[in-house]
C-alpha cells in the first residue's frame, strides 16, 4: 500500500484542479497495441507494415514500422512513444513527417536523438534492446520543436522551415520506418505504446508521463470526486497514487 503523504495529497488536489481548468495538450489517440491496432479512444486504427502484433506490443523488422493517418494536427502536436530498437549504430529513423519522400526527420544517431539535418543531442540516450520513452512536441505559434527521451530534454530548435510538420496525405505519420529518399536507415525492434496529443506537452507533463502519470485529458483516479472526497482532500486526509506498469517484449 502506498503511504499517504502531504506531498501526495497536494499532488492529488493539484491534479484535480488542473483537470477542471483543462490542459494545453489533451491526449486524442492511444494505441496500446495489446493484440489490436485500434485506437483506445475510438479514432483511426494504426496500420502495420508486415510486423507481428502480440499481446503486449508490435514486433517489427527493418522497414516494417507502422503508420497512422487522419490522427494529428500537422503543425501543433505532441507524440509519445514507448519502444526499443535492436541497433543504435548509425542513423535509425524514428518518426517520418513527409510520407517517406525526404531524408529529414527524427532519428537515433549512434545512441543520440537527432533531427536530420539540424540538431543532435548527447550520446548514450538510446541503448540497443532497451525500452525508451520518447516525446516530441511542436508549437505552430513559435515553430518550437522539442524532443525528450526518458523524461529529459535532448534537442530543441526553431522549425522555421516546417520540416517537422506532417504534409503527406491525411497527415500520415510513419513510425520506425525509413524514407525512400535515402535507404538503409531502418530500425527493427518492439513498439509498446503510442499516444498522440492535440497540443504541446510541458516539460513537467513529459516527466510525469515518463514516471507513469495519467495523460492530460484522461480522467484519473477521483477525477470528478464526490463532495465528501473533495472535503477530505482539503483537510489533508486523502491521497491518490497512480502506478503504471511498463511492458517488455
Amino acid at each position: 500500500m502506498l503511504r499517504k503523504t502531504s506531498a501526495g495529497i497536494l499532488a492529488s488536489l493539484t491534479w484535480w484542479c488542473m483537470s477542471l481548468a483543462g490542459h494545453a495538450a489533451t491526449v486524442t489517440h492511444i494505441y496500446e497495441l495489446n493484440g489490436s491496432f485500434a485506437d483506445a479512444l475510438g479514432g483511426p486504427s494504426m496500420v502495420p507494415t508486415g510486423g507481428t502484433l502480440g499481446l503486449t506490443g508490435y514486433t517489427f523488422g527493418a522497414g516494417q514500422g507502422p503508420h497512422v493517418s487522419q490522427a494529428i494536427n500537422p503543425a501543433t502536436y505532441s507524440i509519445e512513444m514507448l519502444f526499443s530498437i535492436d541497433t543504435t549504430s548509425d542513423y535509425r529513423k524514428l518518426i517520418d513527417f513527409k510520407d517517406r519522400t525526404v531524408d529529414t526527420g527524427l532519428y537515433n544517431l549512434n545512441t543520440a536523438l537527432n533531427f536530420y539535418d539540424l540538431t543532435t543531442g548527447p550520446t548514450g540516450t538510446f541503448t540497443a534492446g532497451q525500452m525508451a520513452h520518447l516525446v516530441v512536441t511542436r508549437d505552430d505559434t513559435t515553430d518550437a520543436f522539442i524532443g525528450y527521451v526518458n523524461g529529459v530534454q535532448q534537442i530543441a530548435f526553431t522549425d522555421a522551415g516546417a520540416l517537422a510538420t506532417f504534409t503527406g496525405a491525411n497527415n500520415i505519420i510513419h513510425f520506425l520506418r525509413d524514407d525512400s529518399a535515402v535507404g538503409g536507415e531502418n530500425a527493427s525492434g518492439f513498439l509498446d505504446l503510442v499516444r498522440l496529443y492535440d497540443g504541446v506537452l510541458t516539460s513537467a507533463e513529459v516527466t510525469d508521463l515518463f514516471n507513469g502519470g495519467v495523460p492530460p485529458g484522461l480522467p484519473g483516479p477521483s477525477a470528478v470526486p464526490e463532495p465528501a472526497t473533495v472535503f477530505l482532500v482539503s483537510l489533508g486526509l486523502l491521497g491518490v497514487g497512480v502506478v503504471a506498469r511498463r511492458r517488455q517484449p
